[in-house]
């Protein structure tokens, strides 16, 4: 099978987009029965950069943000590589579509945020911008041939909702990197003395996080005269500074500046020391298709608390305490609930962590992939066109 992999993206990469190739892309590469692998990506990406020994795969790139991609036209460079390559199939990643000739597409649906209501603090060029990635997602997934969907709560909106075909779905996990020697570094922005006993969450900061249930939750547990740490990594996109902003105000308010810690942008070690330390792994996040952070929290046998918002439950399972979202009194609760437990049964909890991880692997993610690719190649040469014509 000859595979093309087109990150049609705006010319970046989110840090799940990034982790996704990052593990996929080897594997696919090496796979028995892809036969060649070209890898097309927005111009000032070279992904052959990211490995200490690259996979063994072509590469090309092509200008983002043409209005051609909008219309489901590769522009031309992409054309000409995409031609001359000459795939059986092109896959995706992202919730966009293509046309090549009759060639069988496959994408993913990795990001929900556009399809739930707008979240309050979103800006009018968010509401915009969500907009036009709503429209895009729904008409890219209806012509598809086949859609992967990253969690079940992904795959049941896109069969009930947007009434996409059960037999052109699959379900196909992220998976995730088990490294027993990994590398701890102190966060240079985490102060000095906080190496325990803090309250940990990252992700981008954006209202979808819903990291006002935090701000809630610290304010509530100090009237009980529970002084927590509060340690906040995650980028701030330009657009999202004003929500930041606000969050900062509401700290302030509450007389929390110094209970909480914005970590910025962390390495993997600088993740990985702040996994091991904390005493909490708190996810408030609004909605997700797969939480990749949930995954790599458990994963250190963090102790969590999450909200019941579609899909943790399908992630966590009986490895977190859950609370509702938007009540950071009932998250006040949860923590104060954990924070009492004694250590036998904070070993309990974080020993289910472990064990709930280890149900995700990205060696059973590519070859689901590698297995749903090739049966469409199979269905579409067996059609004589694409499966949809």
């Amino acid at each position: 099978m000859r595979l093309a992999i087109v990150n049609l993206t705006g010319g970046g990469f989110s840090g799940g987009y990034k982790k996704y190739l990052k593990n996929i892309l080897p594997r696919l590469a090496e796979h028995n029965n892809v036969e060649a692998l070209l890898c097309v990506s927005p111009e000032g990406n070279d992904i052959s950069t990211w490995f200490k020994k690259p996979p063994v795969a072509d590469y090309c790139s092509f200008s983002p943000c043409s209005l051609s991609h909008l219309a489901h036209i590769p522009d031309r460079k992409m054309l000409t590589c995409l031609r001359k390559f000459s795939p059986d199939i092109v896959f995706l990643p992202v919730a966009r579509y293509i046309r090549l000739d009759g060639t069988p597409v496959v994408n993913m649906v990795r990001n929900m945020e556009p399809f739930v209501a707008n979240m309050k603090g979103d800006t009018l060029l968010e509401m915009f911008k969500k907009f036009v990635q709503r429209q895009i997602a729904r008409n890219s997934v209806r012509r598809a041939d086949y859609t992967i969907a990253v969690s079940s709560f992904v795959k049941e909106y896109l069969t009930s909702t947007l009434k996409v075909l059960k037999n052109k779905v699959s379900l196909i996990y992220h998976g995730l990197t088990q490294q027993p020697n990994e590398s701890f570094m102190y966060p240079v922005s985490v102060p000095i003395g906080w190496d325990g006993g803090f309250l940990f969450t990252c992700g981008s900061i954006r209202p979808a996080r819903g990291l006002e249930d935090l701000v809630e939750a610290l304010s509530d547990l100090k009237t009980r005269n529970l002084n927590m740490r509060m340690v906040i990594a995650g980028e701030t996109v330009p657009g999202m500074r004003k929500y930041r902003d606000g969050l900062r105000r509401l700290i302030a308010l509450r007389g929390l500046t110094e209970n909480v810690c914005w970590a910025g942008s962390l390495n993997d070690a600088e993740m990985h020391w702040c996994y091991e330390r904390c005493s909490l792994f708190i996810m408030t996040s609004r909605v997700e298709a797969c939480p990749n952070i949930a995954l790599e929290a458990m994963s250190h046998g963090c102790v969590c608390i999450s909200t019941e918002s579609l899909p943790m439950k399908e992630f966590f399972g009986e490895a977190a305490i859950y609370y509702p979202p938007k009540n950071g009194h009932a998250l006040a609760e949860a923590t104060k609930r954990i924070l009492a437990l004694d250590k036998n049964l904070r070993k309990i909890m974080s020993e289910k962590s472990r064990r709930q991880a280890t149900k995700f692997s990205w060696d059973v993610c590519a070859e689901r992939t590698v297995a749903l690719l090739a049966e469409v190649v199979k269905i579409s040469k067996f059609n004589g066109h694409n499966v949809h014509k």
